[in-house]
């Protein structure tokens, strides 16, 4: 009976063949094994123990601190805050984002077609600056003694403006604002692709329909744009719960924790005063917990109606 297995020769080319290809890949699984994987395992198990304020003992105290998270949010505590603030920032630099880079996005191919390119370089500018320098600017901007920002309300009737990084009532629509400026060059180029990626046939056939702008614009670009509204809702939520540049320029967390967020507490519980690294390192993992629920969440939620 002729034996049907390939040839040893052959063999051992494939094998050699496949190592090759993941030598190729080694660099790359090294640094990520430096850079993510390994971080990812020593926070767990830092999240495990209680560190001593200097660092020099370490001991394992199990789940404590996760509970000690779950508790505070059941009694209101720091953590409880920091949880509504994050959900108010978000629901407040999400939706607005978003809005403001669409009615951009279409008024940039359409009404606003022929606008200079220093214009363009305006509303796109954003996106190369960085969030410690959003945070310098619109310091300045806020300054209740030098600031334009109030100068340009007495424009409007408006002569004493808010103290706006001191009150417990403006300092989060304060950072808020510095938020959606910086994240609006990014949402704005998404959008605008998304937007000349319709094809123009389906605006003439509604053009000869008697469709007027509003019309085609809720009818067609709208539904059409839903992918990119999809993609830019998730990319928005998961960098609004991670803000912290902002929050750390503009107001330290204040006035009275109303601007600390969940990544501005687990910054002050592990590096500020006396430092709670394992207690830190929980709401870190507890904080990608939400980020990928809130995720899962979305794509159940909102996928199926998104038109592909």
């Amino acid at each position: 009976m002729q034996n049907s297995s390939p040839p040893k020769g052959k063999g051992m080319q494939k094998v050699m063949a496949a190592l090759e290809g993941y030598l190729y890949l080694l660099p790359t699984l090294i640094i990520l094994g430096v850079f993510v994987f390994y971080p990812i395992v020593s926070s767990f198990n830092l999240s495990l123990t209680r560190v001593a304020p200097f660092g020099n003992q370490t001991r394992y105290v199990g789940f404590e601190n996760y509970q000690r998270l779950f508790t505070e949010i059941l009694e209101g505590g720091d953590y409880w805050n920091s949880l509504k603030v994050s959900f108010w920032f978000t629901l407040g630099t999400v939706p607005t984002g978003i809005f403001l880079a669409v009615g951009l996005a279409i008024a940039l191919s359409y009404p606003l077609k022929r606008l200079s390119w220093f214009h363009r370089l305006l509303i796109f500018i954003p996106i190369v600056i960085s969030s410690a320098v959003t945070g310098v600017i619109f310091r300045f901007l806020y300054n209740p003694a030098v600031g334009y920002l109030n100068y340009w309300l007495t424009f409007v009737g408006i002569e004493e403006g808010p103290n706006w990084l001191a009150s417990k009532d403006w300092a989060l629509i304060a950072v808020s604002i510095a938020v959606v400026w910086r994240q609006l060059g990014f949402n704005v180029i998404i959008a605008l692709a998304g937007v000349q990626n319709i094809d123009g046939t389906y605006y003439e056939a509604a053009k000869v329909d008697g469709a007027n702008m509003w019309h085609r614009i809720r009818h067609i670009t709208l539904p059409l744009l839903s992918p990119t509204l999809f993609f830019l809702l998730i990319i928005n939520v998961i960098n609004s719960l991670q803000t912290f540049g902002e929050i750390n320029i503009l107001t330290d967390g204040g006035p009275g924790q109303a601007t600390t967020n969940l990544v501005y507490a687990i910054f002050v519980d592990g590096f500020i005063g006396t430092p709670l690294r394992g207690f830190a390192s929980a709401q870190a993992y507890l904080l990608a917990l939400i980020i990928v629920i809130v995720s899962i969440i979305q794509f159940r939620g909102l996928g199926r109606r998104v038109n592909y």
